[in-house]
């Protein structure tokens, strides 16, 4: 069973983190929700450390649905960040009798990964990740965001970025996104330069019935950005769901 940590939410959820990162992402959005059922931020099999056993999201999908399974949730909803999203999405179709709703969280239905990222992974991940993928997913840093966005990273297993970031690099649903029969809601930060706005205007118009919300003057790591906001946004539509 993966790691998590869990909080009172409206309906049952499960948030998934992104690439290289741990359950940390979700602490401050998790405050934001109250309610009579649960959020779990999970950890992924590697995150924050130990063996790395997931080389797709497709892998990734099947370590949430034992997730689900194993817990004896009935149709929660999962609600994913970046690569998160795409594990979500992966999930939604195919076990789309689990689901009772789904949130996307600054990701796409195809993942692209910056050369310089896979390449700076590969030779210098520290560095790279400091000098590249930080300064990248916010719209604005400063020192105390800088320190959590360091927390809520895998840096004590380096490996598994390089990992992830090659598992985004092979995502790609687009043809698929006509299957997903659970309710969305896709949200994303009007200043991501990570996953842009433009990616989530395309899951929106590609999943049927979905939502679509941009939070003004966020980047790509919302969670930690505008995790108030998000928090918000969250609660109100898990409000809204039941089963």
């Amino acid at each position: 069973m993966l790691g998590f940590a869990i909080h009172d939410a409206p309906y049952d959820v499960v948030l998934v983190h992104g690439a290289g990162g741990n359950n940390l992402l979700w602490r401050r959005t998790m405050q934001c929700l109250s309610g009579g059922s649960n959020a779990f931020a999970v950890n992924l099999p590697g995150h924050p450390d130990g063996e790395i056993t997931c080389r797709s999201v497709d892998d990734y999908v099947e370590s949430l649905h034992g997730f689900i399974a194993e817990s004896g949730l009935e149709r929660p909803a999962v609600c994913g960040h970046s690569m998160g999203g795409a594990i979500a999405i992966a999930h939604a179709i195919a076990h789309p009798d689990d689901l009772g709703g789904l949130v996307l969280v600054s990701t796409a239905a195809k993942l692209e990964v910056n050369q310089k990222i896979l390449d700076g992974l590969k030779a210098r991940p520290m560095d790279t990740i400091e000098r590249v993928i930080t300064p990248w997913s916010f719209h604005a840093i400063d020192l105390g965001l800088g320190r959590e966005a360091r927390t809520a990273l895998s840096i004590s297993n380096l490996p598994v970025f390089l990992n992830d970031y090659l598992a985004c690099a092979g995502f790609d649903v687009r043809s698929r996104l006509s299957k997903i029969s659970a309710r969305t809601l896709v949200i994303c930060g009007d200043k991501d330069r990570m996953t842009p706005p433009s990616w989530s205007r395309y899951l929106s118009a590609n999943i049927p019935g979905s939502e679509l919300r941009f939070v003004e003057g966020a980047g790509h790591m919302l969670p930690l950005e505008k995790p108030v906001a998000l928090g918000q946004i969250l609660q109100a539509f898990l409000s809204t769901l039941s089963r």
